[in-house]
């Protein structure tokens, strides 16, 4: 039987790709074979591939949103360095605002349905959105099974720390952060599994794990110029 494993083109075994090249090009120019910032000047070819390979990956329309996001930045940045035409790319920036949008109304009408399997008793799952404010959501569900919620310049905080999955099951939660934060406390005995996707912005789990107990949160979404904290 054959134990060998087909490799599988995905935006993170890109990122790999991308810090081997790159560490290539910096050692082959420190050895003045290239020139080595004349290859880096064009390095915005990296977030077109990597935004192409996000939208051409399996998963939610958000993350094709934000794969499309990607690109087309590193499209305006390369073409700005082939003196193609001058363009400022912060003149783009009202754009983020309706991929934002674009991005909750696709979480709405398909994330939210299609993150659970079965029946679910409203008690089980979060919904929340904090938009130019501050908002917080406690959870004491014993049969937690996920939910969606998203920061758009505010903070959300969730409190989840009474909640409680059942053993073996996962929860998922869909998590969105556009120029805010969002803030989660969970049970100690949880285990984090971070699917989630950042640009200019970052995912943190601070959140203590035990492998001795089967509950895991499983944590989507994407943040882009905002950031996601986990922690108990």
């Amino acid at each position: 039987m054959s134990t060998s494993k087909s490799f599988s083109l995905t935006s993170r075994s890109v990122i790999g790709v991308i810090v081997l090249l790159l560490g290539v090009v910096l050692t082959l120019g420190n050895f003045d074979i290239i020139d080595a910032p004349a290859v880096v000047r064009f390095w915005p070819v990296l977030l077109i591939i990597f935004g192409a390979v996000k939208l051409l990956e399996p998963g939610s329309g958000g993350g094709r949103i934000f794969g499309g996001l990607v690109g087309a930045v590193g499209v305006v940045m390369l073409l700005n360095r082939m003196d193609i035409f001058d363009v400022d790319l912060w003149d783009f920036w009202p754009l983020l605002l309706v991929i934002a949008g674009a991005s909750l109304i696709w979480r709405k009408h398909s994330g939210e349905a299609s993150a659970f399997d079965g029946e679910v008793n409203d008690h089980d799952v979060i919904s929340g959105n904090a938009m130019l404010a501050g908002l917080e959501q406690r959870c004491t569900s014993q049969h937690f099974r996920g939910g969606s919620i998203s920061a758009i310049l505010g903070g959300h905080e969730v409190d989840l720390r009474d909640a409680d999955i059942v053993e073996g099951d996962v929860a998922v939660l869909d998590v969105f952060a556009f120029m805010g934060g969002v803030e989660l406390r969970i049970p100690a005995d949880w285990t984090v599994v971070m699917e989630g996707t950042a640009f200019m912005g970052g995912y943190e789990n601070k959140a203590r794990g035990s492998a001795a107990v089967n509950k895991r949160l499983v944590i989507r979404g994407q943040a882009i110029m905002g950031g996601v904290e986990i922690g108990n």
